[in-house]
C-alpha cells in the first residue's frame, strides 16, 4: 500500500470516515501524513530489530559516485583507508553497519570494538612510533582491523595503515520519510517516460527506487486538492504502477509502458519499505495514533496490543533465522581477554 492507500485505510480503522463516503476534518493532510511517519518509524524500527539485515545495500570502493538525497558520494576516496586518516565516511542513507571487507586483501578482518576500550585505545597507539610514524607494515596479511562509529556517519578504524585499503561496506540504509505529490498533471506516451506539467516531485521530497525506496503513480479523474477528497477514488485492493526513478521536477520514469492521456491529475505516493503483510499492521498502527486525538487512553491500549500482536507474528521468522546464526560473544572474549582483566 502506499502512502494515500494507508491513509484511507487508517481512517476506516478509526471510524473517520463519515456517511456519505466523506472523511473527518478532524485530520488535516499534514497533520495525517505525519502521523502515518510515526507510524512508519516505530513499525519499521521493530521489524528490522528482528530482520536486521532487511534491505541491506552493498558499496564498494570501485563503485562511481552517486548522489542521493541531495549530497554526492564518492565511494573512491570515501571508502579508501588511507595513511593520512583512519576514519571512513559512509554513505548519506547510512543507517547500521553490517560487515566491512578489504578489496584488496581478502584475508583482512574487520570487528566492532568501542573506541573507549582498553583494547581499541592499545591498538590505536601501538600502531605509531614515538615521532608518530605508522609502524603497520603494508597489507599484512591476517590483519584484524577494529572500528566504532563516531559522529553520524563516520567510522574510526584502528590500527593506522602505511598503505591504501579498498573496502566494502555492508549496511542497512535509513528510508525517506513517506511523502507524497499532486501539483500539476501527468502524461505517458505508451514508453516508460513520465512527463509532468507544473509538477514539483522533487521538491515535493518524493524518492524512489533508485534510492532504495518506493513510489507508486494513481491517476485521477479530477484535479487533486486534498488527500481527503480523493478518499473514493483510492482502491485498497488495487497495486498501483512503481515509479522507477525521479530526474527532475518534471521527468521520472515508470516501471511498465503505459499511455496515460495530457493533463492527467495524478498522485504520486511513497510506499513503505517494508513486506506487503507488514503494511496492513502500519496501518492498523496509525489508526491508532489517530485516536490519541480522540481517546488517548483507548489509543494507548490499542496500540500497545497491536504492537504486542505485530512483534508475535514476526517473531518466528526471527527464531528460525537466530538458529542459523552463531552468537555473539563480549568484546573481550573475541579479542582472547578473560574477563578477569
Amino acid at each position: 500500500m502506499n502512502l494515500v492507500q494507508l491513509a484511507k485505510k487508517a481512517r476506516l480503522g478509526c471510524d473517520a470516515v463519515l456517511p456519505g463516503g466523506y472523511v473527518s476534518s478532524q485530520w488535516s493532510d499534514e497533520e495525517l501524513v505525519d502521523i502515518v511517519n510515526e507510524a512508519y518509524d516505530e513499525i519499521l524500527r521493530r521489524f528490522r530489530l528482528v530482520r536486521k539485515k532487511w534491505g541491506m545495500r552493498t558499496v564498494k570502493q570501485t563503485d562511481s559516485a552517486f548522489e542521493y538525497y541531495g549530497e554526492t558520494y564518492t565511494p573512491s576516496t570515501a571508502l579508501a583507508l588511507t595513511s593520512a586518516s583512519n576514519l571512513i565516511t559512509m554513505p548519506p542513507d547510512f543507517g547500521e553497519l553490517t560487515r566491512i571487507l578489504c578489496l584488496n586483501n581478502r584475508t583482512v578482518r574487520f570487528f566492532p570494538a568501542q573506541m573507549e576500550g582498553a583494547y581499541f585505545i592499545d591498538r590505536e597507539q601501538e600502531s605509531f612510533d614515538d615521532d608518530g610514524n605508522v609502524l603497520l607494515a603494508s597489507e599484512p596479511d591476517g590483519l584484524v582491523f577494529h572500528y566504532d562509529i563516531v559522529r553520524d556517519r563516520e567510522l574510526l578504524i584502528v590500527p593506522s595503515v602505511s598503505s591504501t585499503f579498498n573496502l566494502q561496506i555492508d549496511y542497512t540504509p535509513l528510508k525517506r520519510p513517506l511523502y507524497y505529490s499532486g501539483t500539476g498533471t501527468v502524461t505517458q506516451a505508451g514508453t516508460t517516460a513520465l512527463t509532468g506539467s507544473s509538477t514539483t516531485w522533487l521538491s515535493d521530497g518524493v524518492y524512489t527506487e533508485d534510492t532504495g525506496n518506493r513510489a507508486e503513480l494513481i491517476t485521477l479523474d479530477d484535479a487533486f486538492s486534498t488527500l481527503g477528497e480523493v478518499h473514493d477514488s483510492i482502491r485498497l485492493d488495487r497495486d498501483y504502477p512503481r515509479v522507477q526513478t525521479i530526474t527532475s521536477n518534471t521527468a521520472a520514469t515508470m516501471r511498465i509502458v503505459a499511455t496515460i492521456a495530457a493533463g492527467t491529475p495524478f498522485i504520486m505516493a511513497m510506499v513503505p519499505v517494508l513486506p506487503v503483510d507488514v503494511h496492513r499492521w502500519l496501518a492498523g498502527y496509525t489508526s491508532a495514533l489517530m485516536l490519541k486525538k480522540i481517546n488517548p487512553e483507548v489509543a494507548q491500549k490499542y496500540g500497545a496490543d497491536l504492537i504486542t500482536r505485530f512483534e508475535e507474528s514476526i517473531q518466528p521468522t526471527a527464531s528460525r533465522r537466530q538458529s542459523q546464526e552463531s552468537a555473539i560473544t563480549e568484546d573481550a572474549e573475541e579479542f582472547g581477554v578473560s574477563g578477569d582483566h
